[in-house]
């Protein structure tokens, strides 16, 4: 019997764009069924890990649609705006000492509060369910920062599940959620109560389908059973540029700046980092897996952007784009074999 494993990359406000993907699928195919049962496990980082998390817990996917449509001004601010307010390289006192400022900074930068993503969290899943109560099997991938329970104490990579027996089955889903997309220039680190300072899965798997496939064969799944879909957040069009004349200054300045440069994203360190990991993992996945092909049991949905989008960019004209990209790639001859590929490989 086939296991069917839904992934679903980590990039912020792309998120939007992945779950119009999936709505548009659960339209045509019904993919999810009653409760979200139909499928398996399902596996995210970052955006991906809420909108995982969300579907896991029985949302359907209408309102996952809606919250990234109405809400993401309460969710997200510009990096620009942090990056002026607190003083950079950790030089934090004048924050410290101006308290009108502090508390503007709290409100508009941090991912609790309110408003923040916690808020919104708070109102879209009232409660804060322990994973082990979710009706269906998810996990979130998030970076532990100070080396809690390590040995030696070091940075880790992390995965939150809910599989019986889990470390992570215990924590509250409001602590996986906000764990998993701490994302770094963004938003600040979240302290989980048992796993410690946490930031965003990305930085180590923005595509978590890799993570997702070790995981359920360390719970005794069988490779030659999995069958995964991963939704991806869009292929960005972007690109650094490096000038002859410029090449020996490609420090902070290049890597880190917060601002729109022609082909580049803000904070491009990040972004590359992010777009080489998902790729990196698509690509294994599909070998692993014998791709979507001849009886294959791996399917990417990603298309392209035709643009660079920061992580946090909300604007109506960034939402449009995203809705037009969908539409346009609903009526391609990719969207038509990636239907094809779900109503029969992937659906139970």
């Amino acid at each position: 019997m086939s296991y069917l494993i839904l992934s679903c990359d980590g990039g912020g406000i792309r998120g939007y764009l992945s779950s119009l993907l999936l709505q548009q699928l659960n339209k045509d195919l019904e993919i999810f069924g009653a409760n979200n049962g139909n499928i398996d496990f399902y596996a995210g980082t970052s955006t991906g890990g809420q909108i995982a998390l969300a579907l896991a817990q029985g949302q359907n996917i209408d309102s996952i649609v809606n919250l990234y449509a109405t809400k993401a001004p309460q969710i997200f601010t510009p990096a620009d705006w942090q990056w002026w307010t607190c003083a950079p390289f950790g030089a934090t006192e004048g924050v410290a000492e101006d308290s009108s400022l502090k508390e503007a900074y709290q409100v508009l930068y941090d991912n609790i509060g309110d408003p923040s993503l916690q808020t919104m969290l708070k109102a879209f899943v009232p409660g804060n369910p322990q994973l082990s109560s979710l009706p269906n099997k998810v996990m979130v991938a998030t970076f532990q920062l100070d080396g809690s329970g390590t040995t030696p104490g070091s940075w880790s990579p992390l995965v939150i599940d809910n599989f019986e027996n889990s470390p992570g089955a215990s924590t509250y889903l409001y602590d996986a959620a906000l764990s998993t997309s701490a994302a770094p220039v963004y938003f600040p680190p979240y302290q989980h109560p048992q796993f410690g300072w946490c930031s965003d899965g990305g930085l180590f798997a923005n595509n978590p389908a890799a993570l997702a496939i070790g995981r359920v064969i360390e719970e005794g799944e069988s490779l030659s059973d999995i069958v995964m879909l991963s939704v991806g957040t869009g292929i960005t069009a972007a690109s650094l540029p490096v000038p002859e004349d410029k090449r020996l200054c490609f420090g902070l300045r290049y890597w880190a700046w917060l601002s729109q440069s022609g082909p580049t994203p803000p904070f491009p360190v990040l972004n590359a980092m992010m777009d080489g990991v998902s790729a990196s993992s698509d690509s294994l996945c599909s070998s692993l897996l014998g791709g979507s092909s001849n009886g294959g049991r791996y399917m990417r949905a990603n298309p392209a952007l035709p643009y660079a989008v920061a992580l946090n960019d909300y604007s109506p004209a960034t939402m449009g784009m995203f809705e037009d990209v969908a539409t346009k790639y609903f009526a391609s001859d990719e969207w038509k074999k990636i239907e094809a590929w779900v109503e029969s490989t992937f659906k139970k």
